[in-house]
């Protein structure tokens, strides 16, 4: 459907061949029936003529602004209407030139104070009319440019959201935190100020270049003579600023991870005493982002004296050339006056031309860096199929499952079958993927067709927020928010009760610590859950998991940091409760795993051994080894 004030690119391509030095690539490889917004129209136009004129492609500006498009067309109105604002604003501020020639020129003759006054008043009139168009562009452009942002903000942050695993797998946080804020702050000044004053220019250009020609052809010429300077100039700096800009971003997202990091585990970084050491690389990265942006400031500082020296050179020589005039008499004192005047209003738009180029650079840099993170596919697909709650009995096969991260297998032909409503232990040395098998069972990671089934359906088959409704999941990292112990509890049902956050509390365990916090369940957490221990973490996490009232439940290593007595009181809480529950555990400890009526014993990605307690510990194998030697520890603890 066209949208109104709208054109083909094919439109912009006949305007272009007016110029063909100006003929925007990007525009010759999209569709001739791709349809532009009328101020995308202006825009692209107005980057066209500053091509021509500064040497600067608009190429890179038009990516941005086709990529927006969706964005550009929700707020198309304001855009139109700021647009309109920029050209009245121009109209008016060429208006108030003439008033001072005619006020000047009235003084060499017989005149009245009452004409100079009304000159005055009309002065007065036309900046106060300008200035209101110029306020209500910024109301229009400008924020229009901020609802952007907030929409690609969000579009961001809902786009991290769904992102699969393997995605975090390659970005530290600290990088994607840098592209969703100071990059997102350079595009949104490339939507903003960068189209405000660009359309700006160009307006003022043309309205301005024609009321000194009509005052003087020649001291016109003798005005523009130092422009092709600028222009050399303009595109030597705006290769050096884009440059710097990308080395800036980069260093500022490596900051960004390291100082991430080292709060988030701030006492390992204590207790190992290394704050002095981590201070001291921090030093270094700072001073090398330091550097890079005095490298930037160099350049950008240099940038806007040298346009400002030109366009002192070209107000120089319009004295010399309108001095000459005036005595020839060619034109009078009050033309020279005006044309002046023109000449000081081209001053501010060519320097704001320079900083947008600079803008543009920046603009460029940073939306590469935002459109890697919104071009990112998930590489785990929806399916068509719901897991509905009623429906779900929690029946898990493995056929023949292989799996990597890259190109070292973790997981090897694993075959078996848990049948709904059992408890399933695994075991197995650090590294031997018992991990990795669970993650795969929430689809966490892309699996191939037919090698796993929940429920007799191949997984790719489900979408995946139904499939991870049915699944609990205790991870053996465990994470808390900083919020409530409640909403921590309740994370997965915000709308539970208090009394449904207790029941659950009470079953992993924790209900009892949590009324002697001095707020109760109304107690803050700090980042991750620092201020409690590591048995507290693991209790809440399970609480949360239960609250959840999944089919299946898994429990990652999630007793490591609590004694046998809790842990056998947990998993008897949750015999009784649910026992109708899937239930898969991982442990170390052969206490935990002993009553599970199937045990899999898995060694380098296979399975080695499996059985139930009874038959495992007759076998010789690992099982047997590690339920021997915890046997020989237990006993040397009794005799101590």
């Amino acid at each position: 459907m066209n949208q109104p004030f709208s054109f083909k690119i094919d439109t912009l391509l006949k305007f272009c061949k007016i110029f063909p030095v100006i003929q925007p690539k990007t525009c010759r490889k999209v569709p001739k029936n791709f349809n532009i917004l009328f101020p995308e129209f202006c825009f692209i136009i107005s980057c066209s003529i500053v091509n021509l004129t500064f040497n600067f492609s608009p190429e890179v500006i038009i990516r941005i602004l086709i990529y927006l498009k969706d964005y550009l067309l929700r707020y198309r109105w304001k855009f139109i209407t700021g647009i309109i604002f920029v050209i009245l604003t121009n109209i008016f501020r060429v208006i108030n030139p003439r008033i001072v020639q005619r006020a000047i020129d009235l003084v060499g003759k017989n005149f009245q104070m009452s004409q100079i006054r009304n000159y005055a008043l009309m002065i007065i009139g036309v900046s106060f009319v300008q200035g209101l168009f110029m306020f209500l562009m910024r109301r229009t452009i400008i924020v229009a440019s901020r609802e952007i942002e907030n929409d690609l903000r969000n579009d961001i942050f809902w786009k991290l959201e769904n992102l699969s695993a393997s995605f975090y797998n390659q970005m530290s946080t600290g990088d994607i935190m840098s592209r969703a804020t100071n990059d997102m702050n350079a595009v949104r000044a490339v939507l903003g100020p960068g189209i405000a004053y660009s359309v700006n220019t160009i307006v003022a250009f043309l309205f301005v270049i024609p009321m000194m020609i009509s005052i003087s052809p020649a001291l016109t010429g003798i005005a523009l003579v130092p422009f092709p300077i600028m222009a050399l100039l303009v595109n030597r700096f705006g290769k050096a600023i884009n440059k710097r800009y990308e080395k800036i971003q980069t260093q500022l997202g490596i900051i960004s991870t390291f100082v991430q990091e080292n709060l988030s585990g701030i006492s390992i970084v204590q207790a190992f005493v290394r704050e002095k050491n981590q201070i001291g690389r921090f030093r270094i990265l700072n001073e090398d982002y330091v550097n890079k942006n005095l490298s930037y400031a160099r350049v950008y500082a240099a940038f806007h004296p040298t346009l400002s020296f030109i366009i002192g050179l070209a107000i120089l020589l319009v004295l010399l050339g309108g001095g000459k005039l005036v005595i020839d008499q060619s034109i009078s004192i009050g033309e020279l006056t005006a044309f002046m005047l023109y000449l000081g209003m081209l001053v501010w738009p060519s320097i704001a031309l320079g900083w947008v180029i600079g803008l543009y650079q920046q603009g460029t840099a940073s939306m590469k860096r935002i459109r890697y993170i919104l071009d990112a596919e998930s590489d785990v697909r929806d399916g068509p199929y719901l897991l509905l709650p009623e429906k779900s009995r929690g029946k898990i096969e493995f056929r023949n499952l292989s799996f990597s991260y890259d190109e070292s297998p973790v997981l090897q032909d694993i075959n078996f079958i848990i049948e709904p409503k059992l408890t399933v232990g695994l075991l197995g040395q650090t590294g031997s993927g018992k991990s990795t098998l669970v993650r795969l069972i929430s689809h966490l990671y892309p699996l191939d067709n037919d090698v796993l089934f929940i429920d007799d359906l191949d997984i790719n088959e489900y979408q995946l927020s139904s499939l991870r409704s049915q699944i609990g999941y205790v991870t053996q990292d465990t994470f808390l928010f900083s919020d409530t112990i409640h909403n921590n509890i309740a994370f997965a049902r915000p709308d539970a009760t208090r009394e449904e956050v207790i029941k659950a509390a009470k079953i992993a365990a924790i209900d009892e610590e949590i009324q002697e916090f001095p707020e109760g369940y109304d107690s803050f957490l700090g980042e991750r859950g620092i201020n409690i221990s590591g048995g507290q973490k693991q209790r809440i996490s399970i609480a949360r998991a239960i609250l959840s009232n999944p089919r299946i439940l898994i429990l990652d290593d999630a007793f490591s940091a609590l004694d046998t007595y809790t842990e056998e009181r947990i998993l008897k809480n949750l015999k009784q409760v649910f026992p109708d529950k899937t239930v898969i555990l991982i442990s170390h400890r052969i206490s935990t795993l002993q009553n599970a009526d199937h045990i899999l014993v898995l060694q380098e990605g296979r399975i080695t051994q499996q059985g139930n307690h009874s038959q495992l510990i007759q076998q010789e194998g690992l099982y047997a080894q590690i339920h021997r030697k915890q046997l020989l520890e237990m006993e040397i603890e009794n005799v101590e």
